[in-house]
């Protein structure tokens, strides 16, 4: 059985809280209630995200807002620690994060993409397996999107033949079952003299008046025989015709779902194709290589992720590298560092005026991506570089930078239009 985060961080020695059991569960409870919040709004858990996964993060605003909501669980925590335990902040957050993803899938992805780009530029030591743990949960949630998005070409596995409903047979009548009716049709009463209910009073030897009365007695019995017949056989078909039209209904239905995904594939995969070939910026409306070599990552990421549903698999990323290599050429062996890539971007008046990037504008002082403190520094008018989750010594290829970028717009994409979730009922 897969062990909490919360005690993984206790296993590991990384979290003291003392050996009372009751703490554990006030730290549970606190965790549970920042999941549904995140589920609901799993935006809000980015900048949350960004400080737990990193164990040297200074005392972000989103770490120090988890002692408020502790609290309401805990009373008298701050009594167990000297300092701010940020280190319980961030369990409890990662927590949250582990707990919200198997209600929000797109929180799901988020964390899958930032996580690819950022845990390995950080020191994480010990917790390396905590966060792999979050990461390997979020990559098997986003690959159960992908292929639901992206159905393989290899031939699928032969579906289950339709089956057509079974007819019930019908009951066999009892051989008696209208015996009294013949009976009292054919003659006063019985062959044991009893009588019967509303007899013929003609025997056969009678036969004028009996033959009248006989016809007249037979004909409705038989006609009720025939109703009876009839409604049993059309109920019991009527059954196996709706059970039929139910299985041909889902049938189809299966097949629609499964041709608009390919044709999907296939419209998506036309379209990356044409990107690729054209090298032309919609969003630049421009040519990729009339382009200053900063701006070719940034709207490499705008436009690629525009022909894009919310997950992709690796090979999109494969495709955009080749891109920006034609476009780069050897220029691309040459790393840039975020501070550079941050005040190059900075210069261009395009990048200031993009309405999309002006909305991913954070709060100041709060981890950010890096689009995020882009948006920030075109509106302060200078680097906003300490809100960023890297070092501003970080360096990349441009090519690098292109598929960095485009995850973060994806990220943002994603958590903007989050999954429908079921609110839970809180205990009284």
């Amino acid at each position: 059985m897969q062990t909490s985060v919360l005690q993984d961080f206790l296993t590991l020695r990384l979290l003291n809280i003392g050996a009372e059991d009751s703490r554990l569960e006030k730290l549970f409870d606190a965790a549970n209630e920042l999941a549904q919040q995140y589920a609901r709004n799993p935006k809000a858990a980015v900048a949350s995200l960004l400080a737990a996964w990193d164990p040297v993060a200074a005392p972000h605003q989103s770490l120090l807002d988890i002692g408020e909501l502790l609290q309401k669980h805990w009373p008298t925590f701050r009594a167990a620690f000297q300092d701010e335990p940020l280190t319980l902040y961030r369990a409890i957050i990662l927590e949250a994060v582990m707990g919200a993803m198997e209600q929000q899938g797109t929180l799901a992805v988020a964390v899958d993409l930032i996580g690819t780009n950022v845990l390995p530029h950080l020191n994480v030591g010990l917790e390396e397996k905590i966060l792999s743990k979050i990461l390997d949960q979020a990559g098997k949630i986003k690959s159960e999107r992908v292929a639901r998005l992206w159905p393989t070409n290899s031939p699928s596995a032969p579906s289950p033949a339709l089956k057509a409903p079974t007819i019930p047979v019908l009951k066999a009548t009892e051989s008696t079952a209208w015996y009294k009716e013949v009976a009292a049709s054919a003659g006063p009463n019985q062959r044991d003299g009893n009588s019967l209910p509303n007899p013929n009073p003609h025997w056969s030897n009678q036969q004028q008046n009996w033959s009248y009365d006989f016809a007249d007695r037979m004909a409705p019995i038989l006609a009720d025989v025939h109703d009876k017949a009839a409604n049993a056989a059309l109920k019991a078909s009527a059954q196996a015709f709706k059970a039929l039209g139910e299985s041909v209904v889902a049938k189809l239905n299966e097949f629609v779902r499964s041709e608009q995904a390919r044709s999907n594939q296939l419209n998506i995969s036309n379209n990356l194709l044409w990107w690729r070939q054209a090298l032309y910026s919609k969003t630049a409306a421009t040519p990729y290589r009339q382009l200053k070599l900063p701006l070719v990552a940034l709207h490499t990421a705008f436009d690629v992720a525009d022909l894009l549903p919310e997950v992709y698999p690796p090979a999109v990323e494969s495709l955009v590298t080749e891109a920006v290599l034609a476009v780069a050429g050897s220029k691309n062996e040459e790393h840039i560092s975020t501070k550079d890539l941050l005040e190059a971007l900075m210069k261009f008046p395009e990048v200031l005026g993009n309405e999309w990037l002006q909305e991913q504008r954070m709060d100041s002082g709060t981890r950010s991506l890096f689009i995020q403190a882009l948006a920030n520094s075109s509106l302060s008018g200078r680097a906003e570089l300490s809100q960023m989750s890297v070092t501003p010594e970080m360096s990349m290829t441009l090519a690098e930078w292109s598929i960095w970028l485009l995850r973060e717009v994806k990220v943002l994409d994603a958590l903007a239009r989050p999954d429908e979730i079921t609110e839970t009922t809180e205990e009284a």
